[in-house]
């Protein structure tokens, strides 16, 4: 079951969607759309998956992602290429793109 409210894992910080998305920088899974991050606030790392629920924050293990909590993020739209590698996020009239390593 996923906690009720917004706030990091690790450190208690409370979250907005958009920073997140900001401090992501590693595309784990382009199948499952999982991203590795850093808590904007204590730089504690975990995982996000960006869905239509939200952007959930876990962790992917043995291929199965384990949601901790889950941001909302009315309008968050995700197109996952998985023959480039790619996965794009778009949220508040923002755009994010995530590649996998060449």
């Amino acid at each position: 079951m996923a906690k009720r409210d917004a706030s990091c894992p690790l450190c208690g910080a409370k979250l907005l969607p958009t920073q997140v998305l900001d401090t992501c920088d590693d595309l784990v899974d382009v199948t499952l759309g999982v991203l590795g991050c850093h808590c904007p606030y204590c730089q504690g790392y975990f995982e996000v998956m960006p869905g239509a629920q939200g952007i959930e924050i876990g962790y992917l293990q043995h291929g199965r992602f384990d949601v901790v909590l889950t941001l909302a993020g009315a309008g968050l739209v995700v197109l996952r290429d998985t023959v480039s590698g790619s996965l794009r996020v778009r949220l508040a009239g923002r755009d994010w793109k995530f590649s996998e390593p060449a």
